[in-house]
């Protein structure tokens, strides 16, 4: 019978709620180089390195663009919540040793901004960002990056995230993946091998136990 034992996590939209953030501060980038787009049209960069989503406009200085971006999502870290009950799932998970990693879009610098800041680093084992590859998201790399380094087996592990490149991450490098609809209202075009409807759903995958859910 399958049985995870790793679990991997996207962040944004999976673990911390950054979605205004991120949009908010996008927006005022590109407003600085005379590009207007409301909070809608700007959702597609959710999930995508940062210099990935700016590839989008016609920059004469994307890395300029960028780095502006970075600085201003300074300015909105009040807007940046950790989703209810992930918290208490990933201290009950590690309790049961089951081993946890990121698998994330954000760069080593992103990720200190939010991620660090928010004291949920210690809870992973390995924490794969967009440094640490060629290819990113929705390709295999990310997570073949994760198993070589965790020597962990696709079999046994699952990605958890809220977006497309996500799953496809996860299902193009052999894992099994999850969609963290806590994330999101609608389905993403790509099915996920599970749908978790809320952050305690977790403990109803493969291995896992509902009722620690409760401790």
């Amino acid at each position: 019978m399958k049985a995870y034992t790793h679990l991997v996590f996207d962040i944004d939209g999976t673990l911390l709620n950054t979605e205004m953030a991120v949009l908010h501060s996008l927006q005022w980038a590109l407003q600085q180089h005379g590009i207007v787009q409301s909070v809608e049209q700007l959702r597609f960069a959710l999930g995508i390195p940062g210099k990935d989503a700016l590839i989008r406009f016609q920059l004469n200085n994307p890395d300029q663009v960028l780095r502006e971006w970075d600085a201003k999502f300074t300015e909105f870290l009040q807007e940046i919540t950790i989703f209810e009950g992930v918290v208490p799932l990933l201290q009950a998970l590690r309790a049961r040793g089951i081993h946890l990693g990121v698998v994330t879009s954000k760069t080593q610098v992103e990720l200190a901004q939010d991620f660090d800041a928010m004291g949920l680093t210690d809870y992973f084992d390995i924490i794969v960002t967009a440094d640490d590859t060629v290819q990113h998201k929705p390709d295999a790399e990310p997570m073949l990056n994760y198993l070589k380094r965790s020597g962990a087996k696709a079999a046994e592990t699952i990605y958890i995230g809220d977006a497309d490149y996500d799953l496809q991450c996860a299902l193009r490098a052999g894992c099994d993946c999850a969609l963290a609809q806590w994330g999101r209202t609608d389905l993403p075009a790509t099915a996920p091998t599970w749908i978790l409807h809320q952050v305690s759903d977790v403990w109803k995958l493969p291995g896992l136990k509902s009722g620690d859910a409760d401790r």
